[in-house]
């Protein structure tokens, strides 16, 4: 089973902000959370002369950095990776929560700001709140930009209420529809 969570928005909007609160809201509660984000720009995470960019940067196709409390894995990838083969990277959390990857059926809150844009781009049945400095009457929770608290609690009761977990069978249907 799995737990999962859009918090989905356009660019600019305050998406990292709400995930960065919530986040630490949720794990002061205990939980243990995973993050994923989506990102249509190539990046990096090496840092030029060190060790693992000098193994990339000789051929290596992948690269390992581990200490006694972090672990990264550094792919090069032909093509982008399933977001199914990377959630299952996060099995051993109480909640994954994804920015991006607007178009899947996961439970979602939106953010929206009236300064930017209030229609909301998300399918009312898969919202589980919005975030906005707009009322919206559509009958899902809403809360205040900047209400990391309230907003981690509604997490935290549709964790305990089941509204957010996925089976596997479920897990593949929404990601390879």
């Amino acid at each position: 089973m799995y737990n999962i969570l859009s918090i989905t928005s356009y660019s600019g909007v305050g998406k990292t902000t709400l995930i960065e609160g919530v986040v630490k809201e949720l794990t002061n509660l205990g939980l243990n959370i995973g993050c994923i984000k989506h990102t249509c720009h190539d990046f990096e995470i090496d840092r030029p002369n060190k060790d693992s960019m000098r193994y990339r940067n000789s051929g290596a196709s992948s690269v390992s950095i581990l200490s006694e409390n972090t672990f990264v894995f550094v792919e090069k990838t032909e093509q982008e990776k399933s977001l199914y083969d990377i959630i299952n990277l996060y099995k051993n959390t109480d909640l994954i929560i994804i920015e991006g990857f607007k178009g899947y059926k996961f439970k979602k809150i939106e953010i929206t700001r009236s300064i930017l844009y209030t229609k909301l781009i998300s399918d009312t049945s898969d919202l589980i709140g919005i975030v906005s400095d707009v009322n919206y009457d559509i009958g899902v929770k809403q809360f205040k930009l900047g209400d990391y608290t309230s907003v981690a609690e509604h997490i935290k009761y549709c964790l305990d209420t089941k509204k957010l977990e996925l089976s596997e069978e479920i897990l593949k249907k929404i990601i390879y529809q």
